[in-house]
């Protein structure tokens, strides 16, 4: 009976435990179309399973010991406006928080409530999710506001900072060249834009990393968008029902999961850690420059499994910087131990921004430089003291009439008197060309440049009578 009830025992863990004789330390490597949970081949030791047991080190709660209480915030001072989003278990809503009860508004939030219909576990992980946002303090982090506390039949609310411009997929596709709608308040992306979103969204996952948590969830439509385009990583656990084309449900009756965003091991062990966050972060990349669009679009959430699993990856965007592109390659190497951790990958775009604006700003001075040089007018040529003409200038003026003579020119003015000037006029009589004028000026004037008195010529002498012979 002893060995019996042993037999029974073992069948019955084995069925609970269907692949632990696959992935079992040292067991023969399974057969395609046997236990393997995927298509992907585990030779060479890679993805082996026993590598991603779970890590109490990667738990949310890893962050909750230096965790901050919440503040408390009385309920009469929130206002609720309209409906931003809406979850399984809760709805978000734009609010007011009011200085004090009935007071002036002292800052616009957002507030998280719980549906009446909500289970005590939706209410415990709701708490859960209060104790970990207390933790965060960082300016690409939503910051928590406070909590309303649960009061008799009313449920609790989290209310956290209002970011205006909505979820970060939302602001890329509205200013994608297809679908052109422009956003109030903010700027069309520019390839300056596009880097910072990426600078922020990374420095936002290094201090998450730094604090061993795992986000799980790291999607373009889960980072909220404020004003001066400041990105916040976010996750209200509402995008599930807002974008239910990126969840699927791999097992009937499991949590949906965001599998174009998973890592290998993430779909093929349900294993998530800070590598499979930085897989995420490679995608999130992706997203930024396709201006939103969905990774692998055209496939089914089942084909796109396979093509992960596989190592079929997505290809760069066009346009998509050269900085860029080797750290979104670095974060979808197979082995999650080749991955970039995200300090380095927060350094490595720092650096491309830093470079970026060093080319702009020379690209700036340059043009300015060539502006400048074309504003400058062109020296004219000098004019000659030389008294003789040159041949050209016997030639039409451009207007196709010919130039007086010029009274530097004797040859042209000792006939002028006879000649006809500019538009067919006589030129006067008496005409005395200007170098003799100059001659005579010298007679004319005394020691001090006075004009010298003119005796008049004599009158001619007439005769009344002729004179006698």
């Amino acid at each position: 009976m002893l060995l019996l009830a042993l037999a029974a025992a073992v069948a019955l863990w084995r069925r609970a435990h269907p692949h632990s004789r696959c992935f079992a330390r040292g067991a023969a490597k399974p057969r395609h179309g046997s236990c393997s949970p995927s298509p992907l081949s585990l030779n060479k030791g890679l993805l082996e399973a026993e590598r991603y047991t779970p890590n109490p080190q990667y738990s949310a709660l890893a962050a909750v010991g230096d965790a901050l209480p919440a503040p408390a915030l009385p309920r009469a001072r929130l206002r609720l406006l309209n409906e931003l989003g809406e979850g399984c278990f809760g709805k978000v809503f734009k609010g007011e928080l009011l200085a004090t009860e009935g007071g002036g508004v002292m800052e616009t939030v957002a507030v998280k409530v719980l549906k009446d219909a909500a289970s005590a576990e939706a209410e415990q992980d709701f708490l859960r999710e209060v104790e970990t946002m207390s933790a965060f303090r960082h300016p690409n982090i939503l910051r928590l506001v406070g909590v309303v506390e649960r009061d008799g039949e009313c449920r609790p609310w989290m209310v956290f900072e209002y970011m205006p411009h909505g979820d970060l997929a939302e602001v890329l596709r509205n200013n994608s060249r297809t679908l052109w709608r422009p956003m109030p308040g903010l700027a069309p992306l520019t390839q300056e834009a596009l880097l910072s979103v990426a600078r922020q969204v990374a420095a936002g996952m290094r201090y998450l990393a730094e604090q061993r948590f795992v986000h799980r969830d790291l999607a373009c439509r889960n980072c909220l968008v404020g004003a001066g385009l400041v990105v916040k990583i976010a996750d209200f656990g509402m995008s599930r029902d807002v974008y239910t084309c990126d969840y699927y449900k791999v097992v009937l009756g499991a949590r949906p999961l965001p599998v174009r965003w998973m890592s290998p091991e993430s779909i093929m062990y349900g294993r998530f850690t800070l590598e499979s966050d930085v897989w995420s972060f490679g995608v999130v990349l992706w997203e930024i420059y396709s201006l939103g669009r969905q990774p692998y679009y055209g496939h089914s959430n089942e084909e796109v499994m396979k093509l992960i699993v596989q190592g079929i990856m997505l290809s760069c965007p066009e346009g998509c910087p050269a900085a860029v592109r080797e750290v979104m390659r670095a974060c979808w190497k197979t082995e999650p131990r080749d991955r970039l951790r995200f300090h380095e990958v927060h350094e490595r775009l720092v650096k491309a921004e830093e470079e970026a604006a060093a080319a702009a700003a020379t690209a700036t001075a340059v043009a300015a430089a060539e502006a400048e040089a074309a504003a400058v007018p062109t020296t004219p040529p000098s004019t000659s003291d030389d008294t003789t003409t040159p041949a050209s200038e016997n030639a039409l003026s451009p207007t196709g009439v010919e130039s007086p003579p010029s009274l530097d020119d004797p040859c042209r003015a000792a006939g002028a008197s006879t000649s006809s000037g500019a538009g067919g006029l006589p030129q006067p009589p008496g005409r005395v060309p200007l170098a003799q004028l100059r001659a005579r000026a010298a007679e004319l004037l005394d020691g001090e440049n006075y004009l010298l008195p003119q005796q008049p010529p004599p009158q001619p002498r007439e005769y009344l009578q002729p004179l006698p012979d």
